[in-house]
């Protein structure tokens, strides 16, 4: 959908103009209001939209001064002008800074509803335009590095996918799925797809686009996942980590290829010995923190049940057994040779409570903190 910007200093006109227009049924949404000129920059240097509707006449910042701000801004939306003013002079100063229209107040409603749809005509020939010369950028810096064509450096999410298919209409598939995307047939079995997006859920939606393409095709699909970028003239890393990522299929039975399964497929198999002589390492030198037996079983891959069977094979002891023992005997060493407080050495070895420490320091040790450093001593 298309993102609004409506900025008016009266509240029963910007109320109006955010309610009257049945804004959903035109593809737009009102992202943003604002009630002066300052208010609407700030709104437009933080985030792109596509239409803006300002008064003309407002406090700190006329509408006309706000155009020309517009004018500064790397995406600059569509601006449609307001006015009490039935002033020609208001109307040509609006137009020689690329207003796309002017509207008179009172407003006329139908008016302002046929002038919005014009806009919105021209915002569609614009992303037809942009989506096209950006396709054929994107095409000449994979292939080349190389290109004559003048395009800013756009900074929002990119990934690419490779497909190897040997259907010739997988490009007509693929176009189906998704608008934001940019599909280019490099060899009879391989087809580069650029996405793009506005967020870091691009990377879920790749694994959705790749889902798809190996349900929809007629033909086995293998299709890899390159990494994601951040903007445009990265681009190309994406397209070749992807590539690379293309060549595995041969050693994989999975139909879709990341950098993560690669790793798992080829990460050394581990006994359940090393893995628990991996658990207690990781114990022994972790236990000063709010460690739990969820953390240090992620940490070897396993389950909590699983591992929590396989730890006490190996120690004969619970996991919090355990923890419990390694952080008891680390305290006795402190008691024995520093001269700390016993709520310092409690959150020396991992307990946060002084209370509760000294309670499990006497149920294993049969005396509390204080009794076994007099012991020692």
């Amino acid at each position: 959908m298309y993102k609004v910007l409506i900025a008016d200093d009266e509240p029963l006109i910007l109320k109006n103009l955010t309610q009257i227009i049945d804004w959903p049924a035109l593809n737009c949404t009102v992202a943003g209001t604002a009630q002066n000129g300052h208010e609407a920059v700030e709104i437009l240097e933080k985030e792109r939209f596509d239409l803006v509707l300002t008064d003309i006449s407002m406090p700190g910042m006329t509408g006309i001064e706000l155009l020309k701000q517009i004018q500064m801004i790397p995406y600059k939306p569509i601006t449609l002008l307001i006015s009490g003013y039935d002033d020609f002079e208001y109307a040509r100063e609006g137009l020689k800074n690329n207003a796309f229209d002017y509207i008179l107040k009172p407003i006329d409603y139908d008016e302002l509803q046929e002038c919005i749809e014009r806009a919105i005509a021209e915002l569609n020939q614009q992303k037809l335009n942009e989506h096209e010369y950006e396709k054929f950028f994107i095409y000449e810096w994979i292939t080349t590095e190389k290109t004559d064509l003048e395009v800013p450096n756009k900074y929002q999410p990119y990934i690419a996918l490779a497909v190897k298919s040997y259907e010739k209409n997988v490009e007509v598939v693929v176009q189906q799925i998704h608008e934001n995307l940019y599909v280019y047939r490099m060899s009879d079995e391989e087809i580069i797809i650029v996405l793009t997006g506005s967020d870091d859920s691009i990377k879920e939606c790749a694994g959705d686009v790749a889902q798809q393409i190996i349900h929809k095709a007629s033909q086995k699909c293998i299709v890899s996942i390159g990494d994601y970028v951040d903007c445009l003239f990265d681009v190309k890393k994406s397209v070749t980590h992807a590539r690379e990522l293309l060549k595995f299929d041969a050693f994989t039975k999975s139909a879709i290829i990341t950098d993560e399964l690669i790793k798992q497929e080829n990460k050394p198999k581990q006994s359940a010995a090393d893995l628990m002589d991996d658990a207690i390492s990781y114990i022994k030198n972790h236990f000063e923190q709010d460690l739990g037996i969820e953390q240090v079983s992620e940490q070897v891959g396993l389950s909590v049940s699983y591992f929590s069977h396989l730890f006490k094979q190996r120690t004969g002891v619970t996991f919090l057994e355990y923890l419990t023992n390694v952080r008891v005997d680390y305290a006795c060493l402190l008691l024995e040779n520093l001269d700390l407080k016993t709520y310092e050495i409690a959150l020396k070895v991992g307990y946060t409570d002084q209370r509760y420490f000294s309670q499990v320091f006497k149920k294993k040790m049969k005396k509390t903190p204080s009794e076994y450093r007099k012991m020692v001593k």
